[in-house]
């Protein structure tokens, strides 16, 4: 108790900001964050909201920082180190104090300050809420009447708790909706989820089977909930919603009665649900662009893009996200197997250029790294190990999709603890990430000893990706 008073005190201090007189000094519409980070990965934090940049803010020679928010909307911001991002809940007169150590990151977060309880309580409900999916994938496996019994006894209490926290409290409105939203839509969630997670039959016969008030709480959604339109327990729901919502009504008109995320007809039912049920622009736009998305990464069928496409611009409102969303079909009709990898040149250790194509001899396995995405960094390069040792045929190449300098690039890889050996980065990373659509980066490509290509959207840790390559081998 005393540590943490203590370095309350210092980083009041430090950042040259009495606490005391918090109340008396920011205007109403005023409100101070600022913190120390330990073991950053960069010299700044940026602040946004909305996927909107509000600020750059450099730390100081102590990693410290310091910010203030003027004339703002109250509501959830986030900070981003570099490697992690973290939201936190700002409202008039608060005075936010945050530390984090970046190597465990959600662990170590504590926030101080005026606001401290709220943004703590909110801390720990996310990661209680992570610790219970073990738990909840478990009572998945039961019955649904028992499932339902054991799901909402974890509801019940967390609300025990939340509305003791309250009147112990003097809490806003604003802290008890992003509260109650998380507690609610997380058990909206797991409902939704059940079908996907029970491996007793397929979907379709367990949508069958369930209690005719399984679903009741749909009539508790709000689809155009605009304090919540980033709050990530209310969009993952949403997600997950729509993906079942038209599984249902796919399974009324089609002979399937599996999932099958490749669809196109159960792809053009979710459009249509998500025209029909939201009416607020953002929502409904993000979420029409995010399963537009979804679907072209997935799916094999390049003829069926064009369909998705059409259905898509004729309900989207968003310009950016329709020339986007075109960008990427046109990006990957030219992507299909049987037509050779794009001409781009990649830099290789010694920083000489050289065609893409020109390093390609023999059958080659073609994947991409981000900097800022360490974790799959390290499982991608370790995966790629792995393959080589199983696949001498092949030929393993990984890509860099930053802006970095060869001597760069090869910090970051032996910090790491990997060698330099068919490592290149790209001399144009904007033209390779538009020609080759890598978005997500954990897209690999297989291609032939030509450079023609087999598969564009191979995926390394799926055991069929093993399967193509044995057949690539026996041709």
């Amino acid at each position: 108790m005393y540590s943490r008073l203590f370095l309350y005190l210092l980083i009041c201090s430090s950042v040259m900001f009495s606490c005391k007189k918090d109340k008396k000094t920011l205007e109403d519409h005023t409100a101070f964050f600022g913190g120390e980070i330990i073991n950053p990965s960069t010299n700044y934090i940026i602040i946004f909201k909305s996927s909107e940049i509000i600020d750059t803010v450099y730390l100081d020679s102590n990693n410290r920082f310091k910010y203030t928010f003027n004339d703002f909307e109250p509501g959830l911001f986030s900070f981003y180190d570099g490697k992690e991002s973290q939201s936190f809940l700002i409202q008039p007169q608060d005075s936010i104090m945050v530390r984090v150590n970046t190597v465990e990151f959600d662990e170590s977060l504590v926030f101080n300050g005026i606001g401290e309880k709220e943004n703590n309580y909110l801390m720990d409900l996310f990661l209680e809420t992570e610790k219970q999916e073990q738990e909840i994938l478990k009572i998945s496996q039961l019955e649904p009447k028992e499932f339902e019994t054991k799901l909402s006894k974890i509801r019940d209490a967390k609300l025990e708790k939340l509305s003791k926290f309250n009147s112990k409290h003097k809490t806003t409105k604003l802290f008890n909706t992003y509260a109650k939203a998380n507690i609610d839509y997380n058990y909206y969630y797991s409902k939704e989820a059940y079908p996907f997670i029970n491996y007793s039959e397929n979907e379709e016969a367990i949508f069958n089977k369930l209690p005719g008030d399984f679903f009741d709480f749909r009539s508790e959604i709000d689809y155009n909930n605009e304090t919540l339109k980033d709050y990530r327990p209310y969009v993952s729901f949403l997600r997950f919603h729509f993906n079942n919502i038209a599984l249902q009504e796919h399974f009324k008109h089609s002979k399937d009665d599996t999932y099958n995320n490749q669809s196109l007809d159960y792809n053009l039912d979710k459009l249509t649900l998500i025209e029909q049920k939201v009416s607020d622009t953002f929502i409904k736009n993000r979420l029409l662009y995010y399963n537009m998305i979804k679907f072209i990464n997935a799916s094999k069928s390049v003829d069926d893009y064009d369909t998705l496409l059409k259905s898509f611009q004729a309900k989207s409102t968003n310009n950016e996200q329709k020339f986007k969303a075109t960008k990427l079909v046109n990006s990957y009709k030219l992507l299909k197997p049987g037509q050779i990898i794009p001409d781009l040149m990649v830099i290789d250790k010694n920083e000489d250029a050289k065609h893409l194509k020109d390093i390609i001899n023999k059958p080659t396995i073609i994947y991409f790294w981000d900097a800022m995405d360490r974790y799959h960094l390290k499982v991608s390069h370790e995966r790629a190990k792995d393959l080589q040792k199983k696949y001498p045929e092949f030929d393993i190449i990984a890509i860099s999709i930053n802006a970095l300098s060869s001597r760069e690039q090869a910090e970051i890889l032996q910090r790491n603890n990997f060698n330099l050996n068919n490592e290149y980065h790209f001399e144009n990373v904007e033209k390779a990430i538009e020609l080759l659509s890598l978005k997500p980066v954990n897209k690999v490509f297989i291609v032939d000893k030509n450079a023609v290509i087999v598969n564009p959207k191979a995926n390394m840790f799926d055991v069929m990706m093993e399967t193509e390559l044995l057949g690539l081998i026996n041709k």
